[in-house]
């Protein structure tokens, strides 16, 4: 199957597997009971490209093209549900939406939150910090954040 999905929206696919979690302080706004909730995408900034989009938002990607993207985490203390819907409209085409739907686990050290998804195992680990109901995460490739609901 050809993939139309811009390279910096499939990066954003490393959220799911970023979601992982281990420790259980409730005073730590780090700890996995604090993130157990549901969480929204606010923006996504591709690092490679220098591309930001705002969830819900066209962004221009070059070329006439635009992605509108929207995402949410669904966190418990161990476990992670992602979906991400990514809507690319082409000039002269009709647009075409995506939806990427995993789950896995994941656990926490520190500020250092490791996703493992279900069925690939693939890992990845991201640097998180938040701020009242905002979640950020952050790697040497991509950047997200992310409200509470």
């Amino acid at each position: 199957m050809k993939r139309t999905t811009p390279n910096f929206i499939l990066l954003g696919l490393l959220v799911i597997s970023a979601i992982g979690m281990g420790c259980s302080d409730d005073n730590n706004p780090l700890a996995p009971s604090s993130l157990a909730g549901t969480w929204n995408l606010v923006t996504y900034t591709d690092k490679a490209m220098n591309v930001t989009a705002n969830a819900g938002v066209p962004t221009d990607i070059g070329n006439g093209a635009k992605v509108t993207i929207t995402g949410t985490i669904v966190l418990t203390e161990k476990r992670y549900t992602y979906t991400l819907a990514i809507t690319t409209s082409v000039p002269g085409a009709p647009p075409q939406t995506q939806t990427i739907n995993t789950a896995g686990t994941y656990s926490i050290r520190g500020a250092v939150i490791t996703g493992v998804e279900d069925g690939s195992g693939e890992t990845t680990v991201f640097t998180m910090s938040r701020a009242g109901n905002r979640l950020t995460l952050d790697n040497s490739e991509q950047n997200s954040i992310w409200d509470k609901q």
